[in-house]
């Protein structure tokens, strides 16, 4: 049996950083031929993880992460 996967919206952020923050970011796409949105997204989903697994965000948000995660589960039949 084959599942179909439903792929999430996303949802798109602005964010203000300092322009040497900037510059490294921009070089290092640059460096790793990718996109600019690819490196910043893969500097939030690991500093998130990071910051996750050290208690840094509040066991609230964390509750209300996992719930949603179980509730896209549910729907995905898994």
């Amino acid at each position: 049996m084959i599942k179909a996967t439903t792929r999430e919206n996303q949802v798109k952020l602005t964010v203000s950083v300092p322009p040497s923050l900037h510059v490294l970011l921009r070089s290092w796409a640059v460096c790793e031929g990718r996109e600019l949105t690819s490196v910043v997204l893969q500097c939030v989903e690991l500093s998130v993880r990071q910051m996750k697994s050290n208690g840094s965000i509040p066991a609230a948000a964390v509750r209300n992460y996992e719930a949603a995660c179980d509730d896209r589960l549910a729907i995905g039949g898994l």
